[in-house]
């Protein structure tokens, strides 16, 4: 692994070559990185070719033409937290006027690699969230499904995935770490500037989902 980066340094959490959201380091050592995404961040996320929402035509969901845009991260703060060994980071909501904690959403995804600022990944469609009082649900099991009708993954490749909120929905049966460890009472430092997307690479021209992006 590359040094481990300082509470303070802007880094690039990545998706695939689509998806880039700017953060700011809370800690990175050997047990975890943890990063903030503050409400109003720019980032880079992607849009339908044809104008339709993302997901308003499950049909196509994974192979619609779609290029890259500029947007706002809107709604909410939040701190991931990247555990080695997981194969899903645990990202903890908060209300991003008031600073309320509205639960954790566990984001199932690729392992990560680094290189030079950046943190790279794909995201893998499953996801489960984890509210408060520990109930917990998946999330897009029915997009998952498609996932494999159309490509992007095998059975096999899905079947991988559903293993991995299975084991996501252990830990917070068990109350592990991240959930029992505090974070839902974290406050960025008062002095941290929103991170930029200056000098980040675009992707040039059309995609589809099938090729790595969602």
């Amino acid at each position: 692994m590359d040094e481990h980066w300082r509470r303070g340094d802007q880094i690039l959490w990545r998706y695939g070559d689509a998806v880039v959201h700017p953060m700011t380091v809370v800690e990175d050592g050997p047990d975890r990185l943890v990063a903030w995404l503050a409400m109003d961040t720019a980032i880079l996320d992607f849009e339908r070719v044809d104008g339709l929402d993302k997901r308003a035509d499950k049909a196509t969901l994974f192979t619609a033409p779609r290029r890259q845009r500029v947007t706002t991260w809107t709604g909410a703060d939040v701190l991931r937290i990247l555990e080695p060994g997981r194969r899903w980071s645990t990202w903890v909501f908060f209300d991003g006027t008031s600073g309320e904690f509205w639960g954790w959403y566990c984001n199932i995804e690729e392992a990560h690699r680094r290189s030079g600022r950046t943190t790279w990944t794909r995201d893998q469609v499953l996801d489960v969230w984890v509210e408060p009082d520990r109930r917990f649900e998946r999330k897009d099991e029915d997009e998952l499904v498609l996932a494999a009708e159309q490509g992007r993954y095998t059975q096999a490749e899905a079947d991988d995935i559903t293993s991995v909120a299975e084991e996501i929905e252990h830990v917070v049966r068990a109350w592990g770490s991240p959930f029992c460890d505090g974070w839902e009472s974290f406050r960025p430092d008062a002095g941290w500037a929103l991170p930029g997307l200056e000098g980040v690479a675009r992707v040039d021209g059309t995609f589809t989902s099938v090729r790595g992006e969602y």
